[in-house]
């Protein structure tokens, strides 16, 4: 894909669920925290973090619409 181009849904779920993996791997005392990325800032603030969750909880929300 050329680097132009905006990501597609899938490619963003995808890498959202490679930074959720990050940080539940790596920050094995605190899962699901700051500390399984190069971007976390401090011990509570992490935009990689804040991102994937956003993305996972917009694909949930529209999976589980009522219609």
């Amino acid at each position: 894909m050329p680097i132009d181009e905006p990501a597609s849904r899938a490619t963003e779920l995808f890498t959202a669920k490679r930074v959720l993996d990050a940080h539940w791997t790596r920050a094995l005392d605190r899962p699901w925290r700051v500390g399984g990325c190069l971007e976390c800032q401090g011990r509570n603030d992490c935009p990689q973090l804040d991102w994937a969750i956003e993305i996972t909880a917009e694909a949930a929300a529209l999976m589980f619409q009522k219609r």
